[in-house]
């Protein structure tokens, strides 16, 4: 045990840069969609800079632009014409339009320019200019209406002036388009230099980044060169994005959205709680803020501007500043506390051997591992990463495991009292895990989930595995095969059949919210979050205080039978839970040490409350129906 606690000493002057790095980055910046804020402004009767300038006031301080497509610049920039229909609207012309060509009849020649550099970098032939005194036009080679409207034609150069001018950060979505080449990435986001003072991040529209994968250093440089980190959509994976940010040295920012969808759904309320929590518990630094347009409004204005007031507020409140949010600096550790914190990782595997009955096995492997770990550190350090990856995976299996057996085989508890000393104790261990996790995989990759733990269905079903197997061949020894050959061949009655049906259920959904993007919430689970997010600050995971502390009380205050196995089983849930909290080095470490601490001592009070219960109902039903009692 010494080595482990030596192997977490480690880990705490690891994880000591990254507290200090997440304590000082408290800047985020908020941004709203200009097509919404055009929106509001028609429908308000004032000026789209006089609405920005009313947002401003309420904490807005940067503006998303997408990049236009046919869609957003029809009807009222361009019109779109067959070359026969064009050819019929202006016989006079009629001799320049062609047959199979698609046309863009323009007034504003700012737009042409845009449209013009546009299509001349993204597709294969360059576009015709057809100048008359009437029109201004811009051929391209007919194409399906889909793969038009997909076409990104740039940026409103107008706009973005206006809006630089007012005081507020830029940040740009760029569409992709086939076969982007080095060249035309450099010439398609030329035309945004001149805005690279205001640019607060680049963000990627589709699922796979223009130039995905030879051309992505080239995006790199250009980006770059605007001087703009990148943005990181929470829950949108887009290829080439993790890749393109790795390029960049890590200058990128993490950008939570509400999808559109959920807009009709959601109250304010709900919106600006998960902003905050967004913010607050998963370093996020970019909030994009969708308005409300709801049919049931009287004033979208009033609506809007009370709903960012009220997220200024929230955010004020957790000491988070809006301003124009900064990348973490790279950050990473000393190799030598990783060797240490591997050192522990281990020690701690040995101890489970051991006390699973293993103890030569467990030195030999130990020593082996720890001379692969020496060898690894001194010899494959282009290896690195992917090793420590392998021993923070050993660690999320090795700690709850033994954390559980360790309470296991100290006997049955004589009260509450007693049984909660060894759910601290045991806590305590899981917290070693966890803590060995954060100082292996303490960099800047890791807390902008840039690249993120590796194994969590494994970490979350061998813990179990080993446990369950250990537990009945403790019990039983000699006999344990033919023990499990007996269940096996037991008779299956349909009480038995609906009991591993609902097991098998609750095990489905325990795996599949157990990974790093899982299935949605619960009925009312939203709800209670909310609640327990305003209640304690930092919410505890249910799998803790509903379930593992609850369930580890009342294994430890009945004798082992392995009709109680369920209840151990469901303890160690709870104990995987705490080691896996600190598994998400995207989330800050004083957030999860405060989670922790809140399972714990919400969990400890839920199973004291069910003991009370449960004592309870037992004097009742005695007195109703046990005569003495006896």
């Amino acid at each position: 045990m010494i080595v482990v606690l030596l192997g977490a000493a480690a880990s705490l002057g690891a994880v000591a840069g990254r507290v200090r790095l997440e304590g000082a980055n408290r800047t985020v910046t908020v941004a709203v969609d200009y097509r919404e804020v055009a929106k509001l402004a028609r429908w308000t009767g004032l000026t789209e800079r006089e609405v920005l300038g009313l947002l401003g006031e309420k904490g807005v301080n940067a503006v998303l632009f997408k990049e236009d497509t046919i869609r957003e610049l029809s009807p009222e920039r361009v019109r779109l014409y067959s070359g026969d229909e064009a050819a019929w609207l202006f016989p006079r012309y009629a001799d320049r339009f062609r047959a199979g060509f698609l046309y863009f009849f323009l007034r504003d020649l700012d737009v042409l320019e845009q449209i013009k550099g546009q299509l001349e970098h993204k597709l294969p032939a360059p576009p015709e200019v057809i100048s008359t005194p009437d029109f201004m036009v811009v051929g391209i080679p007919f194409m399906p209406q889909e793969e038009l409207e997909a076409l990104g034609l740039g940026f409103p150069r107008n706009k973005l002036r206006e809006v630089a001018d007012q005081g507020f950060l830029l940040l740009v979505q760029v569409r992709s388009w086939p076969q982007a080449t080095e060249e035309s990435l450099g010439k398609v986001l030329e035309p945004l230099q001149p805005f690279r003072p205001y640019l607060a991040a680049v963000l990627f529209n589709d699922k796979v980044l223009p130039g995905f994968p030879e051309a992505l250093p080239a995006l790199a440089a250009e980006i770059r060169q605007l001087g703009a980190p990148v943005g990181l959509i929470e829950f949108n994976e887009q290829q080439g994005l993790k890749n393109l940010a790795l390029l960049m040295d890590k200058k990128a920012l993490r950008l939570h959205a509400i999808p559109p969808e959920r807009m009709f759904s959601l109250s304010p309320e709900e919106g600006v709680a998960r902003f905050t929590l967004a913010a607050t518990e998963r370093n996020v630094r970019l909030l994009f803020v969708r308005l409300f347009f709801r049919p049931d409004s009287s004033d979208w204005l009033a609506d809007n501007l009370s709903y960012l007031e009220d997220l200024r507020a929230s955010l004020a409140g957790e000491g988070l500043v809006i301003g124009r949010a900064e990348p973490f600096p790279a950050f990473k550790s000393w190799r030598l506390l990783w060797f240490l914190a591997g050192v522990g990782v281990i020690a701690g595997g040995i101890l489970l051997l051991e006390s699973l009955g293993f103890g030569r096995w467990g030195w030999a492997l130990g020593i082996l591992g720890c001379l692969g770990w020496l060898g690894a550190g001194l010899l494959g350090y282009g290896y690195g990463l992917f090793l420590r990856k392998v021993m923070a995976l050993g660690a999320a299996v090795v700690f709850p495991t033994l954390a559980l057996w360790s309470a296991l085989v100290g006997g049955r508890s004589s009260g509450p009292i007693p049984a909660a000393k060894v759910i601290l104790r045991s806590t305590f261990v899981s917290f070693l895990g966890g803590l060995l996790i954060a100082g292996l995989l303490s960099e800047t990759a890791f807390m902008l989930q840039l690249d993120q733990f590796t194994g969590v269905k494994a970490a979350f079903v061998l813990p179990l595995l080993i446990f369950g197997v250990g537990a009945i061949y403790r019990e039983e020894k000699d006999n344990f095969w033919p023990t499990v050959k007996g269940w096996l061949q037991q008779n299956l009655t349909v009480l038995m059949l609906l009991i591993l049906a609902a097991a098998a259920a609750a095990f489905v959904v325990y795996l599949s919210r157990s990974g790093n993007q899982s299935i949605g919430l619960l009925p009312l689970e939203g709800q209670v979050r909310l609640l327990l997010d305003g209640i304690l600050g930092v919410r505890p995971r249910f799998k803790e205080f509903l379930l593992g502390y609850p369930a580890f009380l009342w294994a430890l205050m009945l004798p082992y039978r392995h009709r109680f196995l369920p209840l151990w089983l469901l303890a160690l849930t709870g104990q995987i839970s705490v080691v896996n909290t600190f598994c998400h080095i995207h989330t800050p470490l004083v957030v999860s040490l405060v989670r922790t601490v809140n399972g714990l001592w919400v969990g400890l009070l839920v199973g004291m409350g069910t003991l009370v219960v449960a004592h309870v109902l037992k004097v009742v039903f005695l007195r109703c129906f046990g005569g003495s009692g006896r």
